[in-house]
């Protein structure tokens, strides 16, 4: 049997909230999905007994029972499997580049062992905290207080997390140290309509059924946020009196007696040992309410928009529900009054729509509800439509009505109740800051919006963060300053009301030119915006391009006063670029769409380098898409930059047929312009879409003229460019001696020009000729293949270039295994394992297909089958779904086919005995400290036409200028 109990300890109540946090974090998988879990095999039983039952398991996650001590193994189960979950989608936030939202902290299996110990320890003494019990007695045994709650709302629903932190501190038996503040408070705080009144009743009636407060249960409503004048301390505490059961004669004439009277009369009860729960609703401000608090062993339970800092309170903050959780509220709430409605059941899909439409605000959802009620035969998908137009959104998500305490229910006159409490400077803050596009904002960009100084800009985000305006999060980013690292973001309705407000600031006041007045700022602070972001945006380009510390002998880069270096390096541009892609990608459509087209094409054209080498291909062709629009009102040069990059993001994206037909485009305007270096960019990127095609000859062709063309126009690296994709093709053809001598030009050529400095155009020299080196079609030569694989990889590294890093390592662990699967084969899955989870983080699928097929292929060679076949499979149905590659598939299938063969042992075939052979290439340590970027004991000759390219001393350097913007190809 299960422990049960008609109320929750200190520990059950640590316990329970714990188990609602995992919950949580893992989804809030439905109990089905959950008993499912911790179903027994069908062949006998789990250890732990019989399987577990939904209604058990809803009993352990609300604390009405308790797993008995021999079911603790199917209990620790359940524990396992929703981590699985939770950790699954924290993997995939991480991919997804959510870096903002906070993660679970995970407990470890002894920690969960001894939480359980400690509710049977103390479900067995009979006592919480120590002190004698004053609740959980059968009902009618003890005289009850008065209860003046509003009823509980019918159609609560979620929360558990939240309701079982309220109850753990409600608890009248909960031990406190001895310098814990005397008055024992929690605060539930958060936005107008996200449910704190709803959260705070549920969990005070809860807290009265359980019978914890034989004193009485009273409330008041202090109306902070109402139109009407707010309740003074004194009324309050006359209104609690009189509640009490104090007779009117009795009751002081001043409010100062008033507070004095309430608080003898919570001494009484403290004295006969009859706590009392005291709520106090709509708090702004604490000023004099702070006499109305009860000390211990009494409760207080305070809600309010603010985060009542100044109080000594225990703090609930809440925010928009989970999305599992306001589809239950909605379906809830369209069910109320005993109504067979089943609409969200027939429709999940649309239910979750229209909870994400209304912001998964409580309030906006029984709204949306009462909207539906009134029309029963309206789809689910057809009151999406309704709220779908984000400007008519607040209109639709209103009630000619109130609710039990006379407030109106519409989302927007709820802010309003919160943004007439603002001064005028946050208020400001708060209607910039919804203009500005994207997820959220730093606090440095903030500032720039507001036009004011870092320490005054954040004095009003703090202050409208107090009023949950603003939910503000800090990133864990050692590489950001201070003021990028912190995080600002409005809710989506917060939004809709703010930019509402900064639309009609001015005429609502009545001012003839204020709504002129209220746009020209709105203006200004997009200017602004503009400014911030294509500076630093171009700022953090130039240091990824130049400011890697490239080749040893490099020229370091000098700072340039169109450009300002703002940033210490290239860990620091990188990581403000992956902080804010979200915003800078909003940025680039929201300038398209407001008539600001320099902005949008700039921005993009600055992020390329970036988005190719980070896998962000979806970003680069939305971005691409609204640039093109954008530069269609410019130049023919600016248009040809635009299709170029549109085009490379299509290759990026496997839109072959519109790349080429992007590309191609790209080519004619930018020779019909005059811009043969733009020419050269789009047919490089052309060639490159022909080769995935697999038009080997027209792809030649096309790097030949580029290549030409280059060389016509005086751009060495356009030409490098050329030649490196030239070679790769000439080594798919089997003409390993005329990509050699490709390479070597593309080299030198590269080591001589300034535009390299990341390095990352020799990485690519030395990547392609290691490839020829291993399957050009000539004898294999492995260590000298090696070596110039971890010369890429340092420079990719550099470069911060993800992508090629991975192509890299999974072509290091090919040289390993070429050179001997017996001696190298550790080394050889190392590096294949670490290109595959690299290139798990992107987009492109043919390299995770690529990756899965060579690790796989490895394990199954060293005769791990069970290890290789989840491998293969995912390899197998990658090629079926996503990538066009015949061979690839082919490869993989046969080699799933073949996995129950018996297989050879890897034997050394004594090629590589001992140390090797100075003449045969440099030894394995030396490759190892050069792909990690650390200095070498020392350096071993490697005669190679190419390598001696890379490393010979550099010639005096070219005095002709770089190349121009124009060149938007990638290396």
């Amino acid at each position: 049997m299960d422990s049960g109990g008609a109320g929750a300890g200190r520990c059950v109540g640590r316990l329970v909230a714990e188990l609602a946090r995992l919950r949580e974090a893992a989804g809030t998988p439905p109990l089905r999905q959950m008993a499912d879990a911790v179903r027994p095999a069908p062949r006998g039983r789990r250890a732990g007994g019989r399987p577990v039952s939904t209604s058990t398991l809803g009993a352990w996650l609300s604390g009405d029972t308790v797993c008995a001590e021999e079911r603790e193994k199917v209990f620790l189960e359940l524990v396992a499997h929703l981590e699985r979950e939770a950790r699954r989608r924290q993997d995939r936030r991480r991919t997804d580049g959510l870096t903002g939202a906070r993660g679970y902290a995970f407990l470890a299996a002894e920690q969960w062992r001894r939480l359980l110990a400690d509710v049977h320890t103390e479900r067995a003494a009979g006592a919480r905290g120590g002190r004698p019990r004053t609740r959980d007695r059968e009902p009618g045994t003890v005289p009850t207080g008065p209860v003046t709650l509003p009823p509980p709302p019918a159609d609560f629903a979620g929360r558990a997390a939240e309701v079982a932190d309220v109850l753990a501190h409600l608890d009248p038996d909960r031990a406190y140290a001895e310098d814990a503040p005397a008055v024992v408070v929690s605060a539930v705080a958060g936005m107008g309509g996200v449910g704190k009144t709803a959260l705070a009743l549920h969990a005070a009636h809860q807290a009265q059924r359980r019978g914890w407060f034989p004193g009485g249960a009273v409330h008041a409503d202090l109306r902070g946020y109402s139109t009407q004048e707010p309740v003074s301390a004194g009324a309050v505490a006359d209104r609690l009196l009189r509640a009490m059961g104090v007779p009117a004669r009795k009751l002081p004439g001043t409010e100062d007696g008033a507070l004095d009277a309430w608080q003898r009369l919570l001494h009484e009860l403290a004295a006969r040992g009859t706590p009392l729960l005291v709520v106090l609703d709509n708090v702004h401000g604490t000023g004099r309410y702070g006499a109305l608090l009860p000390g211990a062993p009494h409760r207080a339970l305070l809600t309010s928009r603010q985060a009542l800092t100044s109080l000594p309170a225990h703090r609930v903050t809440l925010g928009p529900l989970p999305p599992r959780e306001a589809v239950t509220v909605l379906d809830t709430a369209l069910r109320a009054g005993d109504t067979q409605d089943t609409r969200c059941a027939a429709d999940p899909a649309g239910a979750l729509e229209l909870a994400e439409l209304c912001g998964r605000l409580p309030l906006a959802l029984r709204v949306t509800a009462a909207l539906l009620r009134a029309d029963p035969g309206l789809p689910l998908a057809a009151h999406a439509d309704l709220l779908r137009e984000a400007r008519d959104r607040l209109d639709a998500l209103a009630l000619d009505e109130d609710d039990a305490e006379g407030r109106p229910l519409a989302v927007r006159a709820s802010l309003d109740l919160s943004y007439r409490r603002l001064p005028e400077a946050p208020a400001r803050a708060l209607r910039l800051l919804a203009t500005a596009p994207g997820p959220d904002v730093s606090t440095a960009t903030a500032a720039v919006l507001l036009d004011l100084p870092h320490h005054r800009a954040r004095r009003h985000l703090a202050d409208l963060s107090r009023h949950h305006l603003l939910t503000r999060t800090h990133l864990p980013m050692p590489d950001l300053p201070a003021q990028d690292a912190e995080r600002w973001s409005l809710h989506d309705l917060v939004r809709l009301y703010a930019v509402e407000k900064a639309e009609r600031t001015g005429a609502e006041d009545g001012a003839p030119s204020g709504a002129g007045a209220a746009l020209d700022e709105v203006r200004a602070a997009a200017r602004r915006l503009d400014d911030h972001c294509t500076t630093l945006t171009a700022a953090a380009d130039a240091c990824l391009r130049q400011g890697g510390p490239g080749l040893p002998d490099a020229v370091p880069p000098a700072p340039s006063a169109a450009r300002p270096w703002a940033f210490a390096g290239p860990a620091q541009a990188l990581a403000w670029l992956n902080t804010e892609r979200g915003n800078l990608v909003a940025l680039v459509a929201a300038a398209r769409e407001q008539g600001r087209p320099r902005t949008a094409l700039t921005v993009t054209l600055d992020l390329q380098r970036y988005l190719e080498s980070h896998w962000h291909g979806v970003d680069a062709y939305r971005c691409g898409t609204h640039a093109l629009e954008a530069a269609r009102l410019l130049a023919p040069a600016d248009l040809a930059a635009a299709l170029c990059f549109l085009g490379n993001a299509c290759r990026l994206t496997g839109r072959l047929d519109e790349a080429v037909a992007r590309l191609g485009e790209a080519v004619r305007v930018a020779t019909e312009a005059g811009r043969p270096r733009a020419a050269s960019a789009a047919l490089h990127n052309l060639g490159l879409v022909h080769a995935l095609r697999g038009d080997l000859a027209e792809a030649e062709s096309v790097h030949r003229e580029d290549a030409r063309l280059s060389r016509d126009s005086g751009d060495p690296q356009g030409e490098a460019m050329a030649l490196v994709a030239l070679a790769e093709l000439l080594r798919r053809r089997g003409e390993p001696m005329a990509a050699t001598e490709a390479l070597v030009r593309a080299a030198r050529l590269y080591r001589a020009c300034p535009g390299d400095r990341s390095g990352s155009g020799t990485g690519m020299v030395a990547l392609t000729h290691a490839r020829t080196l291993l399957h050009g079609g000539r004898a294999p030569s492995p260590r000298a293949a090696l070596t110039l694989l971890a010369w890429a990889v340092r420079v990719f590294r550099q470069a911060g270039d993800r992508a090629k890093v991975a192509v890299a390592s999974l072509e290091i662990g090919k040289a390993y295994w070429t050179l001997c699967p017996a001696c190298h084969g550790s080394a050889a899955l190392r590096w294949t394992r670490e290109g595959l989870a690299l290139a798990e983080t992107g987009t492109d699928e043919r390299l995770t297909a690529l990756g899965l097929y060579q690790l796989g292929s490895f394990q199954a060679k060293s005769g791990d089958r069970a290890a290789a076949r989840p491998l293969l499979e995912r390899a197998v149905a990658a090629c079926a779904a996503d990538v066009h590659d015949p061979e690839l598939a082919r490869a993989a299938r046969s080699t799933l086919a073949h996995l129950g063969k018996p297989k050879k042992p890897l034997l050394c075939d004594g090629s590589q005995p001992g140390a090797p052979d100075p003449a045969s290439g440099p030894d394995l340590a030396f490759v190892e400290a050069l792909a990690r970027g650390e200095p070498p004991e020392h350096t071993v000759a490697l005669y190679d036409p190419v390598w001696s390219a890379l490393t010979a001393p550099v010639a005096a350097p070219d005095t002709t200028d770089p190349p121009g913007s124009d060149t938007t190809g990638p290396e």
